[in-house]
């Protein structure tokens, strides 16, 4: 009682051994061949982690570039530039964004890839390496979602917009209460506005415009705050040349009197002088008759005597 016993089993069954466990109640535990195993073999295999490997995947699928249409052509020389900026790097005063001319550009592509020659670098993490495309076309610039999402935001969630210059641009707006739209590669192009003319790679913090005589879109004008305010700088512009031509006429006419006052002298100076001179030769001109009749009267006697 209270005691273990150890039992061999019957030859039939393999040669399997169980241990019984006499207990206060009589029960009786079983280990099979998994603890047998377990006892022998040291612990159990199941669960155990293998070493981590390197695993390296391989794209049979890729796309091939992207080729723009046939219809692109260049824009006119001087008339448009692309800008790009950094959310965090904008709302510095003095901060400037990057600018790339556009001139003799048809076609402009954005990614992460550093392979492709002349891409237009992003290196945010949701940016696929061939991402989007900008191209012109019949005076327009559409912008095409190649690989990957890209959002267009109206200028009006940029207060903090500026040129490579430090100078805000031209702000257009619309009655439209929709400032942001995302387009996916099986979606059509986008044309570029006014308003609309700036965009964002996948969730990139990183933002492009363009800047140049973009056509106007639906309802579009320019915000009434911007137009007083260049009418305001405008006004200031002409007072400040109206002063300017005003002293610079004061000091012409202050110039002109000094000049006419040394015109005037001089003339007086020189009529003084030929008059001084006139006199003096009227006065030779009266001795020499005086002698004349001197000696003409003398001779006259002498010949009456």
């Amino acid at each position: 009682r209270g005691g273990t016993a150890l039992a061999k089993s019957a030859p039939g069954r393999g040669g399997r051994c169980r241990r019984r466990g006499v207990g206060a109640g009589g029960s009786a535990m079983a280990y099979g061949p998994l603890a047998q195993c377990a006892f022998m073999s040291g612990p159990s295999p199941f669960k155990k982690k293998a070493p981590p490997g390197e695993e390296k995947k391989h794209f049979k699928d890729l796309l091939p570039p992207w080729k723009p249409p046939d219809r692109c052509e260049a824009p006119p020389p001087g008339s448009f530039m692309l800008y790009c900026f950094d959310m965090e790097e904008i709302k510095d005063p003095n901060a400037t964004s990057r600018s790339l001319p556009l001139d003799e550009m048809s076609h402009v592509t954005f990614g992460s890839s550093q392979e492709v020659d002349g891409m237009v670098y992003d290196g945010n993490k949701g940016v696929r390496p061939e991402h989007a495309a900008i191209y012109y076309m019949k005076s327009r610039w559409f912008l095409k979602a190649v690989n990957g999402p890209v959002t267009v935001e109206s200028m009006t969630l940029h207060p903090h917009l500026k040129d490579s210059d430090g100078k805000p641009p031209k702000r257009y707006t619309s009655a439209s209460t929709k400032k942001m739209e995302t387009i996916e590669p099986m979606d059509a192009k986008k044309k570029l506005t006014r308003e609309f003319c700036v965009f964002r790679l996948g969730d990139s913090e990183r933002r492009f415009w363009i800047g140049g005589p973009l056509p106007l879109g639906d309802g579009e004008a320019e915000e009434a705050g911007a137009t007083e305010g260049r009418k305001k700088e405008r006004k200031e512009r002409g007072e400040k040349a109206d002063r300017g031509d005003r002293d610079r006429g004061e000091r012409d006419r202050g110039e002109r009197g000094e000049r006419d006052h040394k015109d005037r002298d001089h003339k007086e100076h020189k009529d003084h002088k030929d008059h001084k001179e006139h006199k003096e030769h009227k006065d030779r001109d009266r001795k020499e008759d005086r002698d004349h009749r001197s000696r003409t009267r003398s001779r006259s006697r002498k010949r009456r005597r």
